[in-house]
């Protein structure tokens, strides 16, 4: 594209982005000071329409970008936007707390996302389960139930719950608990997939979904503010259906998101966006998904935020970049020991 074209092309977009309707040529004269005359801006909209990144809508003779203008604009025209000083600050106090335990970090992670940008923020645990334990504490809450206090090579902690298939006093568990810590100290490297087997091969029970579900094989889903996503569209039922569908279930969701950490073309700190037509999954074809591949210990795990394709990008991109930055130097914090 020329500078022209492109000039025109950013303020259809963003018009689009403020007010989610159609442009037109006067429109466009008038308002975004592009400085050539409505003419000229006709005959460069019949150009981009040409290119596929505008298209013409039924009800005017306005412009809306397409999907393909939408990928240039984020691939190649935004101007990332640095989030406020007090939205930075809000990051920071969050972040200021002593913690490092893994799912208060993304829980929070994905609380702030949510909060700041409005739509729904997401962040996938990654599969930590070579991952070195320095020990376990194995707390009683009832005969049943124990909760596993896992403390790893990095110090971060996890928590995890393991069902017991026959009742157990707090002395048992206690001797469980000193037999276990042995064995950590006996092997050289003791990983989450090695307390999975001790569970498995000892007397204690591990329901079936204690793996899945908690995190031992697959990282956990974090996902807050799903309702902001379900207030456009509310003509369209069968859409409102699928997404409530996807939202309400984590192991479609941890599936949707797990395939970016699979790919070599996402690195580590970047930025990326994907358009929801893009994935294929009934609910999400209105949608954008700004994204950042993050890693921890041997392992990689996703970050970002979910919403509608008319998000304020520069801004969203922005956001996800500052935290995902935040988030990082945290986890290397706790990696060195300086988070107790």
């Amino acid at each position: 594209m020329n500078e022209r074209e492109q000039l025109i092309l950013k303020a259809i977009i963003k018009h689009y982005l403020e007010f989610g309707e159609s442009v037109g040529s006067r429109t466009l004269e008038k308002k975004y000071n592009i400085g050539v005359s409505s003419a000229t801006i006709r005959n460069t909209m019949a150009d981009l329409e040409d290119k596929g990144l505008i298209s013409k809508t039924h009800t005017s003779s306005g412009r809306i970008p397409t999907s393909e203008g939408y990928r240039l604009y984020v691939e190649e025209l935004i101007k990332i936007r640095d989030i406020s000083q007090e939205e930075k600050a809000k990051v920071l106090q969050a972040y200021n707390k002593r913690m490092n335990q893994i799912d208060m970090i993304f829980e929070e992670t994905s609380r702030l996302l949510s909060k700041i940008s409005q739509y729904a923020g997401v962040v996938l645990e990654p599969a930590i389960k070579q991952e070195g334990i320095r020990k376990v504490q194995l707390v009683h809450i009832n005969d049943t139930t124990i909760l596993a206090v896992i403390v790893m090579d990095s110090y971060l902690t996890k928590n995890l719950s393991v069902y017991l298939e026959t009742p157990l006093n707090e002395e048992g568990v206690e001797n469980i608990n000193r037999f276990l810590n042995e064995k950590i100290r006996e092997k050289e490297v003791f990983t989450l997939s090695d307390l999975g087997e001790f569970f498995t091969n000892t007397e204690l029970f591990v329901p079936e979904g204690f793996q899945e579900d908690k995190g031992v094989d697959e990282g956990k889903l974090f996902f807050e503010g799903g309702s902001n996503l379900l207030e456009g569209n509310v003509s369209d039922v069968m859409k409102i259906i699928d997404r409530v569908k996807l939202f309400n279930n984590p192991k479609d969701l941890r599936a949707v998101f797990s395939q970016f950490i699979q790919r070599e073309q996402y690195k580590d700190g970047e930025v990326n966006v994907i358009f929801g037509e893009d994935l294929n999954i009934p609910g999400l074809e209105d949608f954008s998904f700004v994204f950042s591949v993050y890693t921890l210990g041997n392992a990689k795990g996703v970050m970002g935020v979910i919403g509608p394709k008319r998000m304020e990008y520069s801004r969203t991109v922005g956001l996800v970049e500052y935290v995902s930055e935040e988030v990082k130097q945290l986890l290397e914090k706790n990696n060195k020991g300086e988070v107790r």
